[in-house]
């Protein structure tokens, strides 16, 4: 029979050379296209803050978690495991729980004090790039963050989980700390201005911008935090991976300058610039995960193919990883208590309960199965709730979009969908739950754990499509019908190259040598 193993890279491949075409050319193009509708959505109807970060979020995470795996139980890129989806849902939803409207004005040379009586004064537009950097690093940069979880090279206990936690939230204590004690320091041109930063009735869009400041500081805080404790663990691939993620989407903002160039470029013309801001800050942190994903996820040669097998993977049902899963369990239920109305903490009770059956049914695992690639049962689990989440908010959000703009009454349909939507999707997670309970697979599994990853990549991409469009218009609005073209291009460039990958997957499997 075939080997489930993925075929041996070539010479080339041996020598640690990259694959320029399919580490880094496609990867980043998926990225950024990807990237460059999912973010213009989220500006748009129904969406917004972190539910539109989540439409983008759990796109992203099923690409990369697509085009990283191999058919086998045994992965040949570090970053390739099924809680990718839900690492990047949450991390990028979280970065979206803040605003930027105050900031864009300072390319101008305005520092809106009363937006409503036109009143402002005049900045340097260089405090605009600033405010974009600090805004951009953590936006796509928290995201990578979680996404470094899923593929810690050493042992990672409770402790180490509580410390990796305790380091997010200290660092993200601490900007909050200093930007409040020392004003002065990061509100633009706080010395000449404090009588009007003191009076915020009279001047509102200071208290906005002390608002948006407050929080972008506070997510840099967090952010910093994190990556300081993948540096003190010395994992350098993941600190690798956050900090290119965050450094070239902060520059990558700053130069974008929110289109504020845009106008004089094509003076005249009736666009809506603002959305194309969007999608080109979507594409610009797609191409910061793409230029991450080719200095992190390129095949690992044979020491780390090594030293990753080796490593002692704290994920069996013991007390201890019973208390880690429910504490991150109860970390990544943050999005669905945000945005999941009255059944958000339904959900979060199922999971912590899962948690728990899970624990008491298969306790017991033996040394050498801690040793081996993990639980494929968590694995599976870990995959189909960061779908769940990050497509069931999605389709709410969507259909709530749609509904407002050719229905009216937002309100209204918001809550009615929550009602049919709400016990659906329970109901979905209770399935998922007693399935991996009453049908788990054994810890020595060494097959594919998800024969129909391209069917599931599918459903994410057209799904996400389909609600691009459906917040998309009125299309007899030319500025809409303009964005439904690009979406439409978008979504080819993108099927092109999962289609193209899975090719390369089923003929690297064909190519695999034969075992008796």
């Amino acid at each position: 029979m075939p080997s489930l193993l993925p075929a041996e890279p070539n010479r080339v491949r041996r020598q640690n050379q990259p694959d320029w075409v399919h580490d880094l050319v496609l990867p980043t193009l998926l990225f950024a296209a990807l990237g460059g509708m999912t973010w213009a959505v989220r500006g748009s109807s129904g969406y917004g803050a972190s539910a539109g970060c989540v439409f983008a979020g759990v796109l992203w995470g099923t690409a990369w978690w697509f085009i990283a795996r191999d058919p086998a139980r045994q992965q040949s890129r570090r970053y390739s495991s099924g809680w990718i989806v839900l690492a990047l849902t949450v991390g990028v939803g979280i970065s979206g729980a803040r605003g930027w409207m105050q900031w864009p004005s300072f390319f101008e040379g305005k520092l809106q004090t009363n937006f409503a009586r036109g009143e402002f004064v005049p900045i340097s537009r260089m405090y605009g790039f600033v405010w974009l950097f600090i805004a951009g690093v953590p936006w796509a940069g928290v995201g990578a963050c979680l996404l470094a979880w899923t593929a810690s090279l050493r042992e990672t206990r409770a402790w180490h989980w509580a410390l990796r936690v305790a380091c997010g939230i200290g660092g993200a204590l601490l900007a909050k700390l200093l930007f409040d004690k020392y004003p002065g320091i990061f509100l633009p041109m706080y010395d000449s201005l404090e009588a009007r930063y003191r009076d915020l009735e009279h001047n509102p869009n200071l208290r906005r911008l002390i608002n948006d400041s407050g929080s972008a500081m506070l997510h840099l805080g967090l952010y910093l935090g994190l990556l300081l404790y993948e540096l003190l663990r010395r994992d350098w691939k993941n600190v690798s991976l956050i900090a290119t993620v965050g450094m070239v989407n902060g520059v990558g903002w700053a130069l974008l300058q929110n289109w504020k160039w845009a106008p004089d470029v094509w003076s005249g013309a009736n666009f809506n610039w603002w959305r194309c801001w969007e999608s080109s800050a979507g594409v610009s942190i797609g191409i910061a995960y793409g230029l991450a994903y080719f200095l992190v996820n390129r095949p690992m040669p044979a020491t780390e193919q090594s030293a990753w097998r080796a490593r002692r993977v704290i994920e069996g049902p013991n007390l201890e990883w019973l208390l880690v899963f429910l504490g991150l369990a109860s970390l990544m239920a943050v999005l669905m208590l945000e945005m999941g109305g009255a059944w958000g903490p339904w959900y979060v009770g199922v999971v912590m309960l899962f948690g728990v059956a899970y624990y008491l049914r298969r306790r017991g695992a033996t040394e050498s199965e801690l040793t081996a690639a993990g639980d494929p049962n968590l694995e599976r689990f870990g995959l189909y709730l960061g779908l769940l989440l990050g497509l069931g908010l999605s389709l709410r959000s969507g259909l709530k979009g749609w509904c407002n703009i050719y229905l009216g009454n937002e309100e209204y349909w918001s809550r009615l969908l929550w009602q049919v939507l709400g016990p659906l999707y329970l109901l979905i997670l209770l399935a998922i739950c007693g399935w991996i309970l009453w049908r788990p697979l054994p810890r020595s599994f060494r097959g594919d754990l998800f024969p129909r990853a391209y069917g599931l990549t599918w459903l994410a991409l057209v799904l996400q499509n389909v609600l691009a469009q459906l917040v998309t218009g009125p299309l007899s609005a030319w500025n809409e019908f303009a964005f439904s073209v690009y979406y439409a291009l978008l979504f080819a460039i993108s099927a092109v190259i999962i289609v193209h990958y899975q090719y390369v997957k089923r003929d690297r499997l064909r190519a695999a040598p034969q075992t008796g």
